[in-house]
């Protein structure tokens, strides 16, 4: 946190040739993924269900000759007012949204499988509100012309208006329009939370608002010029999400100063006069801004929508055990999911590693005393993930590749590397298959050979996405 509180400071002044990023606090609803002692297997194979749900409300289709991710066409009356999303839920990370006059703080939750940007306002009491009717600025373009506030959208309950929001960090203010959307009070979902859902998807095909999306706007409107957004989890609970750039520069200069300042405290009284060799502002500063041009790009591939990109290779102690892995970037997910057949190449190379028997098989234990040492490779650069200890307060000898013991005095840990088994059976597509794919296209989710990356990889590498080029860059933490 001290690092985090540091390079808010500075992060608002950090443009050279660019517009300086928006830079957002961010934390995860819920606080930290739980990390007991002992695992539980009853809440782990829950929030597996979970994100499978999540993942499972899309399917891929075809627009002329490219496979891309729709929506999944539900049923019943309410069918068509059902947007991708859970507004609220625990374990989503969210940003403080402000908007309006006066300001009203809105949670926005983050999510990078859907493309929309919305405002969900029911009356369950639940979430955090915006009150459309207490701002002065709601359906304006500017504090003195009005637009037609209400313009209906391909959504039902869903209207497009106008507002004021209020960045942070460049202290600007700029009209927005968005999605208001307002359930009908007889229909279930009024019981949901309220709140701002921000989709970060790297396509508008999973758009089903149709609006225009929220840092499109900021480009129209010359508050950015770069089409990048970029992550840094800071801990297991606390991170930074960046508009127009990432927030490289500086955190590693708030990280630099402070390992100085700590050092110069550590070191006083034992060096004569007190005085303790650290670095110039003018190296720190160099460093900095060299370790920023450090960044590693890949290009999305796959079926277009979410980040899907080629992982080159992946180390267990040393020795490739897999390559040219497919996988998807998603920061709402707790764990790294692999298919079945790429889980148990990875644990095989695990010593003494072992796969749980059902309903637990997805998971496999290791010797906690003996976590593998895990490098990803990406374009040719390989980083270390997974290492270190648990969240404070907590204990595992596993560290971070535990999702805890398996029982009180085992010496087994459970690996937060866990089977998928999303996209297994699926049917062949009539047209995919006419075309000569082998999987299913039309009607599946593509997933049977894909990996999850999810929270605990974004703990070590810091992401930044072009939704303009369509490539995925990574630096390390």
């Amino acid at each position: 946190m001290r690092y985090l509180s540091f390079a808010l400071v500075t992060l608002g002044s950090l443009a050279l040739e660019h517009l300086p990023p928006i830079h957002y606090t961010i934390s995860r609803r819920g606080g930290s993924f739980p990390a007991p002692d002992i695992a539980n297997l009853t809440y782990l194979l829950e929030q597996l269900r979970v994100v499978e749900q999540r993942y499972n409300s899309t399917t891929r289709d075809f627009i002329g000759n490219k496979v891309v991710r729709k929506p999944k066409r539900p049923h019943g009356t309410q069918a068509l007012s059902t947007l991708l999303g859970d507004v609220g839920r625990d374990g989503n990370w969210l940003a403080s949204l402000h908007i309006g006059d006066p300001i009203q703080e809105v949670d926005m939750d983050l999510d990078m499988l859907t493309a929309d940007w919305w405002i969900f306002s029911t009356s369950s009491g639940k979430g955090s509100f915006y009150l459309d009717f207490n701002s002065k600025t709601y359906g304006k373009t500017s504090l003195s012309f009005r637009f037609d506030a209400e313009s209906p959208l391909s959504v039902p309950t869903c209207r497009e208006p106008k507002d004021i929001i209020h960045l942070p960090t460049i202290k600007r203010s700029i009209p927005i329009s968005f999605a208001l959307c307002r359930p009908a009070k007889q229909w279930v979902s009024t019981l949901l939370p309220s709140g701002a859902y921000l989709g970060l998807a790297a396509s508008t095909v999973l758009s089903q608002t149709k609006t225009v999306p929220l840092m499109m706007q900021m480009i129209e409107k010359n508050v950015i010029n770069t089409p990048v957004w970029s992550l840094v989890l800071i801990n297991g609970k606390d991170g930074i999400f960046s508009i127009g750039g990432t927030s490289a520069p500086p955190v590693r200069r708030a990280k630099m100063e402070t390992d100085d300042e700590l050092a110069r405290a550590g070191n006083h009284g034992m060096k004569r006069d007190g005085v303790v060799a650290s670095r110039s502002a003018a190296d720190i500063e160099m460093e900095a801004d060299l370790s920023a041009n450090e960044w590693k790009w890949s290009k999305v591939q796959g079926a277009e929508g979410w980040w899907q990109i080629l992982m080159r290779g992946i180390w267990v102690d040393g020795s490739k055990v897999l390559e040219n892995q497919p996988i998807v970037l998603d920061i709402n997910t707790p764990f790294i999911l692999a298919p079945p057949v790429a889980a148990r190449a990875f644990y095989s190379s695990v010593s003494w590693s072992r796969q749980l028997p059902p309903p637990y098989d997805q998971f496999h234990a290791y010797p906690c005393f003996n976590p593998p040492k895990i490098h990803f490779e990406f374009a040719g650069w390989n980083v270390e993930v997974l290492k270190g200890k648990r969240e404070q307060g907590t204990f595992s000898p596993g560290g971070r590749f535990s999702l805890g013991r398996m029982a009180s005095g085992s010496g087994y840990c459970l690996g937060i590397v866990v089977e998928s088994r999303m996209g297994k059976g699926m049917s062949l597509g009539t047209e995919a298959a006419n075309m000569g794919f082998k999987t299913s296209m039309e009607g599946g989710n593509g997933l049977e050979d894909v990996w999850i990356v999810g929270e605990p990889f974004f703990r070590d590498v810091q992401v930044a996405f072009n939704w303009k080029e369509k490539k995925v860059g990574m630096q390390r933490v």
